[in-house]
């Protein structure tokens, strides 16, 4: 399966990364047991860049990189692309059902997308659990804001976080601004979000 893939992809990529540390010398360069450069093939220098490029894609984001671009299927069957929202501050959130600190704060969402509509763009990502696992939790809390699936990792892979929530404010011109990890209770996030989203949309 994908899901299976994509899932060993990065599992191994962490694990050439613990490699790289090990096999290369401060400098960076690849000693294989000896100081003489030239040891090494133009063959194998070739795959270690290989290498290393993966590693970094797979690193963490950071506050000022440019957002990774997507596009997402939203549960009422519509499509949200980042790129799209070119001008808006952007709220992206990446979340599970069995994640209580994920649930616990959903209400600041959803009190955030009534107080801002359209101006600004609220989206959360859910990860790998089925559409209709999504839904069901949608209908029962009536939540009314953007929440797309998914399921097989794709997006989640372009944004890799030391664990969920997972969410990022990301300004008008596609930079992230602010980024978290973890949560407290609803309130306190409605609170730390509104306040981070009229910071960007003041460009303090």
């Amino acid at each position: 399966m994908k899901t299976n893939y994509i899932k060993f992809n990065f599992l191994t990529a962490l694990l050439l990364s613990a490699c790289l540390l090990t096999a290369c010398g401060s400098d960076g360069k690849q000693t294989n047991g000896q100081n003489d450069p030239s040891a090494s093939s133009e063959a194998d220098q070739t795959a270690d860049q290989s290498v290393k490029d993966d590693v970094i894609s797979y690193l963490p984001l950071e506050e000022g990189d440019v957002s990774p671009d997507f596009t997402a299927t939203l549960t009422n069957g519509t499509e949200f692309t980042l790129s799209d929202q070119q001008g808006k501050v952007v709220l992206l959130n990446f979340w599970a059902t069995w994640c209580g600190p994920c649930v616990r704060e959903m209400p600041a969402f959803e009190k955030l997308y009534a107080e801002y509509g359209e101006d600004v763009a609220i989206l959360a990502v859910n990860c790998m659990e089925s559409v209709d696992i999504v839904k069901a939790f949608q209908e029962e809390n009536e939540y009314t804001f953007p929440i797309a699936c998914d399921e097989e990792g794709d997006i989640i892979m372009k944004y890799p976080s030391q664990g969920i929530p997972y969410t990022l404010v990301i300004d008008g011109e596609g930079v992230i601004q602010k980024i978290y990890v973890g949560a407290a209770d609803a309130d306190t996030q409605y609170q730390e979000y509104k306040e981070a989203i009229e910071a960007v949309s003041e460009g303090k």
